[in-house]
């Protein structure tokens, strides 16, 4: 038995003073699986192209591991993910990669995902029964159309156990993690521990529930002694770490609602000091890009105030497929592009060239300060 006290949560965020001993999260999964019944409605969170998950690598010295996971599922996108996979591993050969799933589609992905250079997943299960699962979740999506839980439950239930013994069996090591809802799992967590230790998991991590202050009420949160209760129910078939919740931060199992945690916003540096917005009003970020027909440039003066430095045409709707890299010709000393909406097109070649594609629809002034380090400072006359 292998089971560690209760400790503080922390989330997977890449923080520049703490990469080197930590996980740089980066949420790349674009498309979700599933939906938890009672989770919290919350504004999407934009996933990362292949290019800008690799200028998050860049921004962080001393990435010894990187988690992918969030928005949606990594397996979802099964492509796009063993391309990033491949890419990271050539860059940064000695990087330890894992990814968190719901494992959808995961056995027949085990061989591929290896041989991209994949070397652990994380595999949210919260569940052995169709009642219990189908009391969690909302909806299942094992493809791009929504298909009734008496469907898709049987079908999640088959596969997190094959998806773990193909996994082990590729040379990929499983983790388990379960969210624990003491009135709806709690009694099925040793037994999860028991059934996918046979398949080849390695080891299980336990977090508590903790109701959200935009969650419906009803669901609890396990006690600490519950919790212990239960690690050292589950360490007997695989060694099991028990996690606090952050504090006041709401939980749940892994769906594709949130990432685990945002990477850091894009900064100024030397080379690029300035940030580039579209918007019809000057005032919200309020148009897409490709209906954009200028760009507002945004910078420190020389008094170091933050200001509309000067506006740039962007290039014609005309120009065709070159028309993105005169785009990032423009825009050769900006680090950031704010946007209402962008095609993945854009944000892929802009990304490869070090400009970050930011979709928003806030204010201007307040968003910019933001990414130059403020809160609301004294505001720039113009």
């Amino acid at each position: 038995m292998n089971v560690i006290p209760i400790e503080r949560a922390s989330r997977c965020t890449a923080r520049a003073t703490d990469t080197a001993q930590g996980t740089l999260c980066l949420p790349v999964a674009s498309q979700a699986v599933c939906r938890l019944s009672f989770a919290a409605e919350a504004k999407p969170i934009q996933a990362l192209t292949a290019a800008e998950a690799l200028m998050e690598m860049d921004r962080y010295q001393g990435v010894a591991s990187v988690e992918l996971a969030g928005p949606g599922d990594p397996l979802a996108t099964p492509s796009a993910t063993l391309a990033l996979i491949a890419l990271l591993r050539k860059q940064h050969p000695a990087l330890t990669i894992s990814l968190t799933s719901l494992g959808l589609g995961g056995a027949q992905l085990a061989a591929d995902l290896a041989a991209a250079g994949l070397n652990s997943i994380n595999l949210q299960v919260d569940a052995l029964d169709a009642a219990t699962a189908e009391q969690l979740y909302a909806w299942i999506r094992p493809g791009k159309k929504t298909v009734p839980l008496k469907i898709t439950v049987p079908l999640l239930l088959e596969e997190q156990p094959k998806t773990v013994r193909a996994m082990a069996e590729a040379g990929i090591t499983v983790f388990i993690r379960t969210t624990v809802y003491p009135e709806i799992n709690a009694d099925q967590v040793g037994k999860i521990a028991e059934t996918l230790a046979a398949q080849g998991a390695k080891g299980l991590r336990l977090t508590p529930f903790v109701r959200g202050s935009q969650q419906s009420a009803g669901l609890v949160t396990p006690t600490r002694m519950q919790m212990e209760q239960l690690g050292t129910s589950a360490g007997r078939y695989l060694p099991t770490v028990i996690l606090q919740a952050v504090d006041g931060e709401g939980t749940g199992g892994s769906c594709g609602a949130e990432a685990p945690g945002p990477t850091g916003l894009p900064r100024p540096s030397a080379e690029r000091p300035r940030a580039a917005v579209v918007s019809a009003t000057g005032m919200e970020v309020d148009l897409h890009l490709g209906q954009a027909k200028k760009l507002l440039i945004y910078g420190p003066r020389a008094d170091g105030l933050t200001c509309l430095l000067e506006t740039r045409q962007a290039p014609d709707s005309g120009s065709g497929a070159t028309r993105w890299e005169q785009l990032a010709d423009i825009l050769h000393d900006c680090f950031v592009l704010l946007t209402a909406s962008a095609g993945q097109r854009p944000r892929e070649v802009l990304g490869s060239r070090g400009i970050r594609v930011l979709i928003t629809e806030e204010n201007i002034e307040g968003t910019v300060d933001v990414l130059y380090g403020g809160g609301k400072k004294q505001q720039c006359k113009k």
